[in-house]
């Protein structure tokens, strides 16, 4: 597993000077909800965030939803393996063993979840299921998946279902990934804020990986529609895409304009993120992590006495 100790060690240091008020929450705050947005090899800001929070001892979570990527960062913040998700990012995610387009020729996945996930129960990433279910007593844990025939959303508890099982369902990218039964759940719950909603979550946190109506995944879908329309699937891929940006819509105006007695903080990269949902290189995979790292902490500094209060705020 590819270390990020040493960016860890000097953030610690900065961590023990700027929060010596902090109040680490031990126990899940009633109501108190994380959303994670997806986003593919994007959602290492995301990892970066968490990773800050991991190291400061911030879990006040009662409600946690994540799609696809951002699905996977929520395991592994309940996992508490500082550095695991960015390391499953920056080392498997840019293997040919993973993402390789030509496999489609020979009537394999281009992106082969079977490969990733097997990788992440062998010693090197080992997750850490036994830790993962203690921290998520207490809390409320889904993750996002889509019905590829009726674009119907189904939340997945990795508590019944298998963490890693559960992650493969939410991740698997249609046309990339063959999956009969369910598919990304960044589909039809790109951001699932209004799922945490309907769980309990009245205090919403979401993790951002795109800004406003920039969303990554449509121009991953434009990359696939030539080969996807080749293979007479053109209409269904059509219905795909026009679910996917209604609940983009939908999720930002929930965002923009929330229920009352709904509060929304949103974190969000203060510069564009480098990386891209495949093919990022590693310098642009350590500068956005390195930039979720930051915000994270900040975040913590700056609005978790809002927390308590249920002020909105954008990070």
């Amino acid at each position: 597993m590819l270390s990020v100790s040493t960016l860890h060690d000097a953030a610690g240091q900065r961590m023990q000077r700027s929060n010596k008020s902090t109040t680490h929450f031990a126990k899940p705050l009633s109501g108190l909800g994380l959303v994670a947005e997806g986003g593919g090899q994007r959602g290492v800001f995301t990892a970066g965030v968490l990773d800050s929070w991991q190291l400061a001892g911030f879990n006040p979570f009662e409600v946690l939803v994540g799609t696809s990527a951002g699905a996977q960062n929520i395991a592994s913040f309940l996992s508490q393996q500082t550095g695991y998700a960015y390391s499953l990012i920056a080392d498997l995610t840019v293997s040919s063993d993973f993402f390789n387009p030509w496999r489609v020729l020979t009537g394999k996945n281009a992106m082969d979840l079977d490969w990733y996930f097997g990788k992440a129960a062998t010693d090197s990433y080992q997750f850490d299921t036994p830790q993962a279910h203690q921290n998520a007593k207490g809390r409320t844990v889904r993750f996002s998946s889509s019905n590829p025939k009726n674009f119907a959303t189904r939340l997945i508890d990795p508590l019944q279902e298998g963490w890693l099982n559960s992650l493969r369902y939410s991740s698997a990218i249609p046309y990339l990934y063959k999956s009969d039964s369910l598919i990304d759940g960044g589909v039809t719950a790109p951001i699932p804020v209004q799922e945490a909603h309907a769980l309990g979550a009245q205090t919403i946190v979401t993790i951002r990986t795109t800004s406003g109506a920039q969303h990554a995944m449509p121009k991953l879908f434009d990359k696939i529609k030539p080969l996807v329309c080749n293979k007479n699937h053109c209409l269904h891929f059509m219905r795909m895409l026009k679910q996917h940006q209604s609940a983009c819509e939908q999720a930002e105006h929930f965002i923009s304009q929330p229920p009352a007695q709904v509060t929304v903080f949103e974190i969000k990269p203060e510069i564009a993120l480098r990386t891209k949902v495949l093919g990022s290189s590693h310098d642009d995979i350590v500068a956005d992590y390195k930039q979720g790292f930051s915000i994270g902490m900040r975040f913590i500094k700056t609005h978790q006495h809002d927390l308590m209060q249920g002020k909105r705020a954008v990070a």
